[in-house]
């Protein structure tokens, strides 16, 4: 005798998916420097907090001109999306989700590395258009190799 899944369980290892797959589009946007992409992942009415580490709060479309502004210069980059936990309460659902990045730039003719661990906390709503943040805010957890001079304090 199997035991088949509710129905509410079976939306809810959908949704699951379905968030994890945003948050991958994500690490993949970034890496690749394709921004535009992200317009899949956020809500346009989002508000992001990169503070934690060491970089700027508000709404999305300006944090989306800051990232190109700021990845610019760095060559490699590879962010890393695991330990994701969600709670769901109908069409919204809140999660952390830990982060690893390695990040490559050249120093004074010297490609150096810099990899940083961190949380995503993020706040998700299910939209027409599919489920999107609108809400984050990253803290870093801990930082090896200082290319881009020291850690946020």
């Amino acid at each position: 005798m199997r035991n088949e899944p509710e129905s509410g369980e079976l939306r809810e290892l959908l949704d699951q998916y379905a968030i994890e797959r945003l948050l991958k589009r994500y690490a993949s946007a970034i890496d690749r420097k394709q921004y535009d992409r992200l317009d899949e992942v956020f809500s346009a009415d989002a508000w992001i907090d990169y503070r934690g580490a060491g970089g700027i709060a508000g709404h999305y479309p300006e944090v989306k001109r800051w990232l190109a502004e700021v990845l610019a210069p760095i060559e490699e980059m590879q962010h890393f999306i695991s330990n994701v936990e969600l709670e769901f309460d109908g069409d919204a659902a809140t999660g952390s989700t830990y982060t690893l990045n390695v990040n490559g730039i050249t120093v004074e003719g010297e490609l150096k590395h810099m990899i940083v661990g961190a949380v995503y906390v993020d706040r998700f709503v299910r939209r027409p258009e599919g489920w999107r943040i609108v809400e984050r805010r990253e803290s870093r957890l801990c930082t090896f190799g200082h290319a881009f001079g020291p850690p946020p304090q």
